[in-house]
C-alpha cells in the first residue's frame, strides 16, 4: 500500500513538472527604459500562469507580479514595470560614458510553488546619458593671432572589489564572519587621483549602514578604518574583518569616488582626506579654495561584489569550507519559507486523502462482510 501511495504522489509531481516544461519563453524579452520606469515584457509558448519578480524582494507585493492574461491577438504575455529607485533598484552615477544607470535582476518563474530549471533570470539595466550642452557667445577682439589648446583626456575605468587576506588577493565570494578581507578601489590612470567617500553597507533588502562619510573617514573602526592611498592616487585599500547583518546571509558595499585631474595640483585638498583634521571648517574652506582654480572633479558610484558569510560559531557549518558552496545550479529547486509551507499543506492533504480512501475501500472489502458474518452465527 506505501509502495503505491508513494507512486502516486511521484506520479502527479512528474505530471506538475511535465506541465511546466511543456512552457517556454519565446525569443528574448523586451525592456524599455522610460522616464521614471523600467518595462519589461515577455511572451511564452502558452499560457503564462507563473510570477515576475524582483530578485531578493519576493516578499514585496509590490515588487512581483502573478500573469495569467492574453494580448488582444491572443498571445501569451506577461511582464512587469517598476519605477526608478523602487524593490532596491541600484541607482548608479557614471563617469564613463557619463550619465545615471539603473539596474536591477528580474526573474520569470514558471512554476507557482517552486523555482526550477526552466526559470530564468535577467539583469536589467538602463543608461540615461546627460545632455550635452552648447553655449556660444559673440564679442569683438583684437585682431592677435590665436592658439589652439586642446585637453582630451579619456575617463578612467574604475572598479571597487574585495579581496581574500591580501591586497591582490583573489575576489571575494564566500567568507565566515572573522575572515580577513582587502577593500581595495581602483582606477586605471595615471592622470586622475581619486577619493573614496560615502560608503555604505547593505543587506540586500533595504537596510544599511554608513562606514566612511562624506568626507572619507571612517565612522566605526570596528567595521572599517580609513582607507589607504598609494602615492599615486589611483588606489585605495583597507583590511578589514568580514561582518554581516544579524539573521542576513549576503553584504555589499557601495562608495562614491570623487576624480581630480593631478595635473598642476588638481588633487590638493581634496585627496587623500585629512581626517585627523580638527577644524572641519577650516578644511572645508581649504578644499573649496583649491576646487575653484583646478580641474572640477567629478563623482561617481561604485557597488562591491555581493558576499555570502556565514556564521562564525555555527558548527554545522565548520566542516563546510565557504569555497565548497555555490551558486544556483539551474537543476536546483530552492523554496522560499512560506511556499516550503504550503507545498507541505498540499502533499499532507493529498496523503490524508489517499489514506482514508484505502481504508474506505479495506472496510467495504473485508470489514463489511466479517460483521455480516459475526451476525449471522449470532442469530
Amino acid at each position: 500500500m506505501t509502495s503505491r501511495l508513494e507512486f502516486i504522489i511521484l506520479l502527479m509531481f512528474g505530471f506538475s513538472m511535465a506541465i511546466q516544461d511543456d512552457n517556454e519563453l519565446i525569443g528574448q524579452p523586451e525592456i524599455q527604459c522610460n522616464a521614471d520606469t523600467i518595462d519589461m515584457q515577455f511572451r511564452t509558448k502558452k499560457q503564462f500562469n507563473g510570477k515576475v519578480y524582483v530578485k531578493g524582494s519576493y516578499n514585496r507585493p509590490e515588487c512581483r507580479v502573478d500573469y495569467s492574461t492574453k494580448d488582444q491577438f491572443g498571445r501569451p504575455v506577461g511582464g512587469i514595470k517598476l519605477n526608478h529607485g523602487a524593490c532596491n533598484m541600484d541607482r548608479q552615477r557614471m563617469i564613463a560614458p557619463e550619465g545615471m544607470m539603473f539596474s536591477t535582476v528580474l526573474i520569470i518563474s514558471f512554476h507557482p510553488l517552486f523555482l526550477t530549471r526552466m526559470d530564468k533570470a535577467y539583469h536589467i539595466r538602463c543608461m540615461y546619458k546627460e545632455a550635452a550642452r552648447t553655449v556660444t557667445a559673440a564679442i569683438d577682439v583684437s585682431n592677435l593671432p590665436t592658439e589652439a589648446v586642446q585637453a582630451d583626456l579619456p575617463m578612467p575605468t574604475c572598479s571597487y572589489t574585495i579581496r581574500r587576506d591580501q591586497l591582490d588577493g583573489p575576489i571575494l565570494k564566500y567568507a565566515k564572519v572573522g575572515d580577513q578581507v582587502v577593500h581595495r578601489w581602483q582606477c586605471d590612470s595615471e592622470d586622475y587621483g581619486l577619493l573614496v567617500h560615502s560608503c555604505y553597507v547593505e543587506d540586500g533588502q533595504g537596510e544599511k549602514q554608513m562606514i566612511i562619510d562624506e568626507r572619507g573617514c571612517h565612522t566605526d573602526r570596528l567595521l572599517l578604518g580609513d582607507p589607504t592611498y598609494v602615492e599615486a592616487l589611483n588606489m585605495a585599500y583597507r583590511e578589514s574583518f568580514v561582518f554581516k547583518f544579524a539573521d542576513r546571509i549576503a553584504v555589499r558595499f557601495q562608495c562614491e569616488i570623487r576624480l581630480c585631474l593631478k595635473d598642476d595640483g588638481g588633487c590638493d585638498g581634496i585627496t587623500p582626506p585629512m581626517c585627523s583634521f580638527k577644524d572641519n571648517n577650516n578644511l572645508e574652506k581649504h578644499i573649496v579654495k583649491r576646487n575653484a582654480r583646478t580641474f572640477k572633479p567629478k563623482d561617481a558610484d561604485m557597488f562591491s561584489q555581493t558576499v555570502y558569510v556565514m556564521d562564525k560559531d555555527n558548527e554545522d557549518n565548520q566542516s563546510a569550507h565557504p569555497a565548497e558552496l555555490r551558486e544556483l545550479d539551474p537543476q536546483t529547486i530552492c523554496l522560499a519559507p512560506k511556499i516550503l509551507v504550503v507545498g507541505v499543506t498540499f502533499f499532507t492533504m493529498i496523503f490524508v486523502l489517499f489514506v482514508t480512501i484505502i481504508l474506505v475501500i479495506v472496510y467495504h472489502r473485508f470489514c463489511k462482510n466479517e460483521i455480516k458474518n459475526v451476525v449471522r452465527e449470532y442469530y
